[in-house]
């Protein structure tokens, strides 16, 4: 049998929070076979190549294995948003990770991945006045219009909007959110928290790496302060809406 299984899961994302770490870390494990590589991009950027073109990413049917399970990692498909009813029209039964991060280390550490590859030019406070006076300029505060922002530093951080239009198609049970500072402060109960969301056997990672970690010069007091409080608002409708207090202001 030569077809292409589906995935299992996706990482959803959100850039900057630690999919590729936990992507790279999931498929050592001996039950979990990856894709032919880690983003496939196809809901937001390949869409129109369609299922088959996707389907030749993942393995056989006919290698499958027991507990075995595929699947991929595109951080932007969070954001993006024709991809939520595009992924729930292919795959109702596909289970979604995000990992979120305080979104003012976020919007610092995506600034700085942009400035080392050359994308970037402005300072980092005057790439997000920049940001904050287009964003202003929409007045909607959504993400119907984050591709015409010339960044995305804040706006990919204004997690409750981007979950929001996820679970208007699919079950909250269908999800597993994970705080990354929780996962990179004990890496092996948020690898257990996984595998058993994937309804996998237990497996002990023994050597865990981080992948994409970036390094810079810590922000500025004046600055975290000011990310903080455009953050406040947008971080307690996502408590309210998970029923889960992240405890990103207390930072």
């Amino acid at each position: 049998m030569n077809e292409k299984l589906m995935p299992h899961f996706i990482i959803i994302g959100a850039m900057k929070c630690g999919t590729s770490t936990l992507y790279r870390n999931l498929v050592e494990l001996p039950y979990i076979t990856p894709a032919i590589k880690k983003e496939v991009h196809y809901f937001d950027k390949k869409y129109e190549l369609g299922p088959d073109w996707y389907r030749d990413h993942f393995p056989l049917l006919s290698d499958y294995k027991e507990n075995y399970v595929t699947g991929e990692a595109s951080p932007r498909y969070i954001i993006h948003p024709d991809v939520p009813k595009r992924v729930f029209e292919t795959m109702p039964q596909v289970k979604l990770i995000a990992l979120l991060r305080n979104p003012v280390d976020r919007a610092y550490s995506h600034y700085h991945h942009m400035a080392r590859k050359g994308k970037e030019t402005l300072s980092f406070i005057d790439a997000i006045a920049k940001e904050e006076e287009e964003f202003n300029k929409k007045r909607k505060k959504t993400l119907e219009n984050y591709k015409t922002l010339s960044t995305s530093y804040l706006t990919r951080g204004i997690y409750a909007d981007q979950l929001k239009r996820w679970m208007n198609y699919f079950p909250k049970e269908q999800f597993l959110i994970v705080k990354s500072e929780d996962f990179f402060a004990d890496p092996l109960t948020g690898f257990k928290q996984v595998t058993d969301f994937l309804n996998l056997p237990n497996w002990e990672l023994t050597d865990h790496k981080q992948w994409n970690v970036g390094s810079y010069s810590k922000m500025e007091d004046h600055l975290r302060k000011r990310l903080t409080d455009f953050f406040r608002p947008h971080n307690q409708r996502l408590y309210k809406y998970l029923g889960r207090d992240f405890g990103w202001e207390k930072e």
